[in-house]
């Protein structure tokens, strides 16, 4: 190993910390993968996937949850690894891993860059330890720029990049037609990429089949989001400036991971202002590469009309599309041999110039990135993310796994099921489940909770003495544990309480029912 020298003080060359940084990504991911507990937008996906017997039932299971099937997919090819939620999060563990690991090997970035993106909130935290679908699309957007240079040759990976996207949630749109729009741009204007193209004998027989690909994809991943089609209502039908400045608010997030105040119009008015100096910046400085002028340009227009139209998305897990678009217009234009000067050349992060401020403004967003997303992801092992997993562990101790179990609300309480590995009876839908059923569903108020115990007794006449488990959202006030009420049917005990959790709406409370006998 190679050292250099600073202040008489000997420090790792690049080299070590290409591997070090990655390899240490990857080890405390593991850690984390085994340590999360899951909430239920996590625990949504598993339990879809564990209930599915075959491909057909996992359609079946997934077409209510309005994203297509790609992610439910995955998830069921590995769920056999351990039979446990942690096959899923290995399975996340490993997509996550390998995109980093792409990052590091074929991004042109310096090392302070790939360092301070590496441990962000979105590649380290947001789309690492929460497992979700979000970890696709950054996987395939990073496929995509590593083998960009291919377009010489063929086109067929890159319609498998676009139509992978397009299954993967509504949203990774964006980032399909961004890909589309710079490839297709680029054959129109760009006359050396057609003649570089058709030196290869197969030519139209490759440009056949990659639009094949990609049309079939396209088309599979519009079904699927066309499953929910009754439940999509129009944002907006004009011009809505708090709305257009809450959007914009999004773009926002995803440079500096602020969420602007929506019901402050000064807020968002100057988090408006700030952003079109931010994009402003952006443009400007990979403008001299049109390709990835291209790539931001659709990009950010298309995720912005859909934000504004269809979709707005609360929480910052929805803006790291932005991020991801960003990210990978930089990588575009970096990779651009005209302006990839060696990396010893460059004091700065990126090269000085014309845009002489945009590398600062750059390395103080990933400042904060970093920032967030060490602390999310070191706080995680010191507070559940939900309070699901403990709760599950304590009715295993106790022995109570098997008891009858009326539990509520479903989105919710799924966690505990899945940690359970079992069914509870689930008012809203007057029967058993584990997950949320979003097409067979009825809201159930909390102060409905007690009716709906009491129907349940009637329901299950052989059933004397029954757990109850509630969320925060529908627990019996002013009930301490060791407490009781009694009412006409039944007999209700507090338990235990479970309120350690970061999500405030995941903490639970358990109760005993004795059915009176008069």
């Amino acid at each position: 190993m190679k050292f250099r020298r600073i202040n008489q003080i000997q420090l790792p060359d690049h080299r070590f910390y290409k591997i070090f940084l990655p390899t240490l990504f990857i080890i405390i991911g593991l850690f984390g993968a085994f340590n999360h507990a899951l909430w239920r937008d996590e625990m949504q996906g598993w339990l879809v996937a564990w209930q599915s017997d075959n491909l057909i039932d996992l359609w079946k299971n997934n077409a209510p949850s309005g994203h297509p099937v790609l992610w439910s997919s995955l998830i069921y090819l590995s769920k056999n690894i351990t039979g446990t939620p942690i096959s899923m999060q290995l399975m996340h563990w490993f997509l996550g891993s390998s995109a980093i690991v792409i990052f590091w090997r074929f991004s042109p970035f310096n090392l302070i860059t790939k360092a301070l993106f590496t441990f962000g909130y979105f590649p380290f935290w947001e789309y690492f330890f929460v497992c979700r679908h979000y970890v696709i699309a950054e996987l395939i957007i990073f496929i995509f720029c590593s083998i960009y240079h291919l377009k010489d040759k063929t086109y067929i990976p890159f319609s498998l990049c676009i139509g992978l996207l397009a299954n993967t949630q509504a949203l990774s749109w964006s980032l399909s037609f961004a890909i589309g729009m710079t490839l297709v741009m680029d054959w129109f204007l760009n006359t050396d990429q057609r003649k570089n193209y058709k030196r290869n004998k197969n030519w139209i027989l490759d440009l056949i089949t990659s639009i094949s690909i990609t049309f079939s994809l396209l088309s599979f991943g519009a079904f699927s989001l066309f499953q929910v089609k009754d439940s999509v209502r129009t944002l907006a039908t004009y011009v809505d400036f708090r709305h257009l400045f809450s959007v914009f608010g999004q773009i926002f997030s995803a440079y500096v991971l602020i969420i602007p105040n929506s019901s402050r119009f000064l807020d968002l008015g100057v988090c408006a202002l700030i952003t079109l100096i931010l994009i402003s910046s952006t443009i400007y400085f990979i403008k001299s590469y049109r390709q990835a002028l291209i790539f931001f340009l659709s990009g950010i227009i298309f995720l912005l009309l859909f934000n504004y139209f269809l979709f707005f998305g609360n929480g910052l897990r929805y803006c790291g599309y932005y991020f991801l678009i960003i990210i990978s217009s930089l990588w575009l234009f970096k990779s651009n041999k005209k302006f990839n000067l060696p990396t010893s050349s460059q004091p700065s992060i990126f090269l000085k110039g014309k845009a002489f401020y945009f590398p600062r403004i750059l390395t103080f967003c990933l400042a904060i990135h970093m920032s967030v997303g060490l602390h999310m992801s070191f706080s995680d092992f010191l507070l559940p993310y939900s309070s699901g997993k403990e709760t599950a562990k304590y009715i295993e101790a106790k022995g109570w796994q098997d008891f009858p179990i009326f539990a509520t609300r479903d989105s919710e309480v799924s966690t505990v099921a899945g940690y359970l590995d079992r069914e509870f009876y689930i008012p809203e839908l007057q029967d058993f489940g584990s997950y949320v059923k979003w097409n067979n569903r009825v809201d159930v108020y909390s102060n409905k909770i007690l009716d709906e115990v009491k129907a349940y007794l009637n329901k299950f006449p052989e059933v004397d003495r029954f757990l109850l488990i509630l969320s925060k959202r529908s627990a019996v006030k002013n009930l301490e544990i060791g407490d009781s009420i009694s009412f006409d049917k039944f007999t209700l005990t507090a338990d235990k309480k479970f309120e350690n959790s970061f999500h405030t709406s995941e903490v639970f409370y358990l109760y005993w029912v004795e059915r009176r006998i008069n």
